[in-house]
């Protein structure tokens, strides 16, 4: 049988995110990163230069290339929409790095352009990957814990420290990052508890202002209900030492999934994500008797695993885990937190549609 070549794509945005994507790239056999484009020349040359890919001069100028098949677009969320647009009216398949986007509308917008295009559409929710995550997923469809009654979720890390005005995320509206930490690091635990148990109902949110210089929240934290009655909370920061967990309570056992990663710089940390399997750790407590009793994980590279199931689905045409209206769901749940946040009121959830 021949051996089919791998995908062509090229990477647009070239951050500290991007490199792990593009190393992730490298290591697949699926796919191959034929070129990159940044605004600027000095970052994008040096890009190429470690990664052995072209470069572009403009985003268009990549979308012309014929060997490029597919885009990944590593870019500030306010420009994934028109980007991706743009890439679909192109032929072009798509995988943004998540959120989908700032506002639902645009990420409708984003869904139904990839869709009249006929082309892929993947959101980088890649923490559902995660080896523990998986887990509790499996654990959950074989009623090993019994009904799930409550969830608790964290994602923080003290980067809003680092913040600067030239930097994207300094804004708190929709042209940088609005809900701040709870937008960047908070909406990977909303797409995971949604895949977990379904469709959400209500949302009830406080944001404050405490630590960091930029105009934009720093702590949040949300409240809500599924609309099968399972009660949940997601906490974010920009100012606290770094967390990330995800606590289910059962009728007949809880889990607590802890992602403990180094403390070390978050370039660093990012570089490190792959690996985030040798840093998680599941325990059950149970009424058998077991008291925070570790259960064993299957290490794995959640980078990887969604490199990989782009090229497949471009090869395909099949609908990818993390498609756009998953991504939405996961979206909304943020957009209500912020509306919750504004009014001081409840937000119930509307049906979506992409």
């Amino acid at each position: 049988m021949k051996k089919e070549a791998p995908i062509g794509v090229g990477i647009v945005g070239i951050g500290s995110w991007a490199e792990v994507i593009a190393d992730a790239v490298r290591r697949s056999k699926k796919m191959k990163l034929v070129t990159c484009y940044s605004r600027t020349p000095e970052r994008r040359m040096a890009f190429s230069k470690r990664f052995g890919c072209d470069q572009e001069k403009s985003y268009e100028d990549l979308l012309n290339r014929k060997d490029v098949a597919g885009v990944l677009l590593i870019t500030p969320n306010a420009v994934h929409a028109e980007q991706t647009e743009l890439a679909a009216r192109c032929g072009k398949h798509v995988f943004v790095e998540k959120p989908i986007a700032n506002t639902l509308a645009d990420g409708k917008r984003m869904i139904q352009a990839c869709r009249k295009a006929g082309v892929v559409l993947m959101i980088g929710h890649n923490m559902r990957r995660l080896a523990g995550f998986r887990k509790v997923k499996e654990l959950l469809d074989k009623g090993r814990i019994g009904e799930p009654v409550m969830v608790e979720a964290n994602f923080s890390h003290n980067l809003g420290f680092s913040l600067t005005a030239e930097k994207w995320r300094w804004a708190g509206d929709d042209s940088g990052c609005p809900a701040g930490s709870l937008m960047t690091m908070g909406v990977h635990h909303a797409d995971t508890l949604i895949w977990l148990f379904g469709p959400i109902k209500s949302v009830f949110s406080n944001f404050s202002r405490l630590h960091i210089p930029a105009p934009v929240e720093d702590t949040t934290m949300t409240i809500f209900r599924f609309q099968s009655g399972i009660l949940g909370y997601l906490g974010s920061n920009y100012c606290s030492p770094k967390a990330n967990f995800v606590n289910v309570y059962g009728t007949k056992a809880n889990l607590l999934c802890n992602v403990s990663m180094p403390n070390v710089p978050f370039d660093d940390y990012l570089q490190m994500w792959p690996s985030a399997d040798r840093f998680t750790r599941l325990a059950i407590s149970d009424l058998k008797g077991n008291d925070g009793k570790e259960l064993p994980l299957t290490v794995g590279d959640a980078i990887l695993e969604e490199v990989d199931e782009f090229a497949d689905c471009i090869r395909t045409g099949a609908k990818p885990e993390t498609d756009g209206q998953s991504a939405l769901a996961a979206l909304a749940l943020i957009r209500a937190a912020i509306e919750s946040a504004r009014t001081g009121e409840q937000v119930l959830l509307k049906t979506l549609a992409g």
